[in-house]
């Protein structure tokens, strides 16, 4: 959360650039992992736009992650992060609305039959990234993955966090080769219709 909410500038640059490495660096192992989930190479990668923030998103104006994130899932993938609008629509937690995002109309042609990733910074209640997620199946995207950066799981305050960190235990170490799940690629089914 620094990256975007410290009051001193200099913690959001430190803050940016760990946000870039670490998930430049996940992506450089994991892109197989992506390539499965999303069913095939990676075509469009977005942020999720800011619920309170206008303009860009956060992620988007981390300087280099664009870039970064295009070279991890080449060689078709490109950072779109214009494709997807908040509309006024509200979000409630836990709570997905499939109509507060839309894709304009003029970009339906690029997400029609696309595989798309979808970052998002942090990963509360998911009902933003799903909201987001559901407006791009609504588009006709092929395939739409949501890989958040960070989660927030509060046990004290969920009893579904809580259930998920008592189901998760210990991660199994290694890669997602030979049928050994990956450690750090967990995938669950979403309805985002």
């Amino acid at each position: 959360m620094g990256y975007k909410e410290s009051p001193l500038a200099e913690e959001r640059q430190r803050y940016a650039s760990l946000v870039d490495a670490m998930c430049t660096s996940f992506l450089r192992h994991h892109a197989g992992c992506v390539a499965v989930a999303c069913q095939g190479p990676v075509d469009l990668v977005l942020p999720v736009p800011s619920t309170s923030r206008p303009g860009r998103s956060p992620l988007d104006r981390v300087e280099g992650l664009p870039d970064h994130v295009e070279e991890a899932l080449m060689p078709a993938a490109r950072w779109s992060p214009f494709l997807l609008h908040r509309t006024r629509e509200p979000i409630g937690h836990m709570r997905p609305n499939t109509t507060a995002f839309e894709v304009p109309v003029g970009a339906r042609p690029s997400v029609a039959g696309a595989r798309i990733l979808l970052l998002d910074d942090t990963y509360v209640s998911g009902a933003r990234a799903q909201s987001a997620a559901a407006a791009l199946r609504l588009a006709g995207a092929r395939a739409t993955v949501i890989m958040p950066l960070g989660r927030l799981l509060r046990p004290d305050r969920s009893s579904l966090h809580a259930a998920f960190l008592q189901r998760s235990g210990s991660p199994v170490r290694g890669g997602s080769t030979g049928g050994i799940r990956c450690c750090r690629c967990v995938q669950t089914a979403a309805p985002t219709g």
